[in-house]
């Protein structure tokens, strides 16, 4: 069979393969359809190479760009540290019980009310407490009065006993008178027995004027005991009255009153709580080998959340000598300033003990892509102009070795120096020597921190 041509599109000749004549339409439609599609598809590049004016420009390229944000590095201050969790302590807090049994009248606080030292908060009925001491003191006054007769009494016996003491003295001086007298005759024997039996009755009422004073001293000593034990229950009466209303023994905020006026209170029953949180301390169990690093005012900032801002700043005011021998930790004690009382008794935070402070580079983790266990980030590369091109920046990909990590910032430990021009957005479009395109300053603003604190081990 002789073979045959035709003309395709570019003036070419194909030769036909021997075949069937069936065999030789379906390759002539073959090769048909494909030169339509050949020229179909020259016919859409050329429309659309002449709508964008001349391609394959530097205009071009640039427009393949990719957008990113860059950010440059800086030296930063890195805090070296070591998070602990635990509860906050306030160093006053008191549960206040009724000191007597009794109904409640008043309550004189609500919850959460600011109290200072001494502020009467709830009054129990008082009636009994009332009656029992104005009995007390009717019957200390009773026994007042009753000192007072008594030692009236021994006023008048000591003035009784130094009339008598002085008739005693002068009857001793008749008596030795009248015997010098009787014994040179010139007085009689009857003279000096009156005399003697003078001095003699003078004796017997000196001795009972003696024995008055100690009867009245005596009254005096009973009625001043009386007195004492009356005292000392009129004392306690005034003690049952004030335990009837109870008041704060320190300054501090009141916590939650469970109790109502009505209800019937005994001495077990709490009535409320006060907390005095203008400083608050906070327990921390150190492990044993970062002891050598802990000392008495090492600075701990306070959080609530992970990688948030800290609250604020205390500072460790205690150190236990012994070791907790079931953990091997060392028990320390942060305290905490707390003037605005954002902090609460109990509540749970989140510490960090800032062990020293050192300059290091620090990258947003976004930034960040692994590959095989190894980190890298893009940071910015500019090309030389040439005279068919104008300088372009590329992406350039670079291994680094990671430190610690807080918040949503690495620690660079190797690999990026300050000054280099950090790639932070449109990762998973870049490869290394890529094209870029850097964003408008308003949207490629990231912050950094101008402190970061790094996990300790």
């Amino acid at each position: 069979m002789k073979s045959a041509e035709f003309a395709n599109p570019f003036n070419e000749k194909f030769e036909e393969v021997e075949s069937s004549p069936a065999k030789n339409r379906k390759s002539k439609w073959l090769w048909v359809l494909l030169s339509l599609t050949i020229l179909c598809g020259g016919g859409v590049s050329w429309l659309w190479l002449k709508q964008n004016n001349a391609p394959l420009t530097t205009e071009n390229q640039s427009a393949s760009a990719i957008p990113v944000r860059l950010k440059q590095l800086e030296v930063s201050t890195i805090n070296n540290s070591s998070e602990f969790i635990g509860a906050l302590e306030a160093q006053q807090r008191v549960s206040l019980q009724p000191e007597a049994e009794g109904r409640i009248v008043k309550i004189l606080v609500s919850s959460g009310d600011r109290v200072n030292q001494g502020t009467p908060l709830i009054q129990l009925r008082p009636d009994k407490n009332h009656a029992q001491l104005n009995s007390a003191i009717a019957r200390s006054n009773s026994l007042k009065a009753s000192l007072k007769r008594a030692e009236s009494e021994l006023r008048a016996a000591e003035a009784e006993t130094s009339r008598e003491a002085a008739e005693l003295e002068l009857q001793k001086e008749e008596l030795k008178r009248t015997s010098f007298l009787v014994s040179e005759g010139a007085q009689s024997a009857q003279t000096l027995d009156r005399v003697k039996r003078d001095r003699s009755s003078a004796q017997a009422s000196f001795e009972a004027a003696q024995k008055r004073v100690q009867a009245a001293q005596a009254d005096i000593d009973a009625a001043h005991a009386d007195l004492k034990q009356a005292e000392a229950e009129a004392d306690l009466e005034r003690e049952n009255l004030q335990d009837t209303k109870v008041v704060a023994p320190l300054t501090g905020n009141i916590g939650d009153i469970p109790v109502k006026i009505g209800d019937y209170v005994e001495i077990t029953d709490t009535l409320t709580t006060i907390t005095q949180n203008q400083t608050l301390e906070l327990r921390l169990a150190v492990p044993i080998e970062d002891t050598t690093k802990l000392s008495i005012g090492l600075p701990v900032e306070l959080r609530t959340s992970p990688g948030g801002e800290p609250l604020v700043v205390g500072k460790i005011s205690f150190i236990s000598p012994t070791v907790d021998t079931t953990s091997q930790t060392v028990l320390a004690k942060a305290s905490f300033p707390n003037p605005q009382r954002k902090l609460r008794d109990r509540q749970f935070v989140r510490a960090r003990i800032i062990w020293e402070q050192i300059s290091g580079v620090l990258v947003p983790a976004s930034a960040i892509t692994r590959l095989g266990g190894q980190a890298f980030v893009f940071i910015v590369q500019n090309s030389e102009a040439t005279k068919s091109a104008e300088p372009t920046q590329m992406a350039e990909q670079r291994p680094i070795k990671l430190g610690s990590i807080q918040g949503n910032y690495y620690q660079v430990i190797e690999g990026l120096e300050p000054g280099e021009t950090l790639i932070t957005s449109g990762l998973l479009n870049l490869s290394d020597g890529a094209a870029i395109m850097p964003e408008s300053a308003s949207s490629s603003t990231e912050a950094a921190p101008s402190e970061l604190l790094a996990i300790g081990d």
